[in-house]
């Protein structure tokens, strides 16, 4: 491809709205995943009329891995990252704690194998980067992953398939239920959990209304909206994590930037105990860690 011919597709992702340093970046993944001319033009094509990169491309990098992407799944942001550095830094697995990460405590029981699911799991990301991590680094964990969509559990399903080495597999499983009318029983097979995490739908009704366009045709309003005032999946997995969770487990969860004191008045509702708001890159709450109290 010519230099010229560059330039002309830079210019047409640009003029479509996108920014100059993502249009860029963008068209070089695109360069290299296309087998020739014509199927760069449809990249492109497709990307100024709004479909979203990783959509294109079928891949997301997130944390430490490329993920598997497909249209009716939601795509991994970089500030679900905050969440995964938060479980990590539970498990005393943060090499490099920041900021207010630090002050998250470790959590005590590490001495034998760790059982953690992840709720609304979407690609599997979250649950995923975390496991990756930790058995990476010789830890003993038991991942249980969960949505409710059929489309989203095939992602998952594929991500395991791809990134989970062989001799891992069978210490990841995948459910497709609805975290809503949930009692928990089915996470808890092989005893009680010591972590969950969940990145659930968090768009209240008003809001809805006004996504980028991008996100609004594009991307499944199942993982967006999060009814009327964006909170109604957390008074659920509250209620679901403390009959679940381990006495000094963790529940972490990602929310809205405008959020945390509605999450944390939740989670001290239902009696969870050093219950904390971590911010994410853009200095905006993103995160809020609690712990089962013991004797509870």
């Amino acid at each position: 491809m010519s230099g010229n011919s560059r330039q002309q597709y830079l210019e047409r992702l640009i003029r479509a709205g996108i920014d100059i340093d993502d249009a860029r970046l963008e068209l070089d993944d695109f360069i290299t995943a296309s087998s020739g001319e014509d199927e760069l033009e449809g990249f492109v094509s497709r990307r100024e009329k709004g479909e979203p990169a990783a959509y294109i491309l079928g891949y997301k990098d997130f944390f430490k891995d490329r993920f598997s992407v497909r249209k009716g799944v939601l795509i991994p942001r970089s500030d679900t990252e905050i969440l995964v550095e938060t479980a990590l830094q539970f498990l005393g697995c943060n090499d490099m704690p920041l900021g207010d990460m630090a002050d998250i405590p470790v959590y005590e029981d590490l001495s034998g194998r760790i059982r953690m699911a992840d709720l609304c799991t979407g690609t599997g990301c979250a649950g995923l980067s975390v496991f990756l991590e930790m058995t990476r680094k010789g830890r003993d964990m038991r991942l249980i992953m969960s949505d409710i969509s059929e489309t989203a559990a095939d992602c998952a399903s594929s991500n395991i398939q791809n990134l989970v080495p062989e001799e891992n597999k069978t210490l990841v499983s995948l459910l497709t239920e609805d975290v809503l009318t949930s009692d928990g029983s089915s996470y808890t097979s092989e005893g009680l959990l010591d972590v969950v995490i969940s990145n659930p739908p968090y768009i209240n009704d008003e809001d809805m209304k006004t996504l980028p366009f991008d996100v609004a045709s594009y991307e499944p309003e199942l993982a967006l909206r999060g009814g009327p005032d964006g909170l109604s999946f957390y008074f659920r997995l509250a209620f679901i994590s403390d009959k679940i969770l381990k006495e000094g487990g963790a529940l972490i969860v990602e929310h809205g930037y405008d959020q945390g004191p509605s999450v944390r008045e939740i989670f001290e509702k239902q009696g969870f105990n050093n219950v904390t708001t971590l911010i994410d890159y853009g200095g905006n709450d993103r995160v809020t860690f609690g712990r089962k109290k013991h004797g509870r």
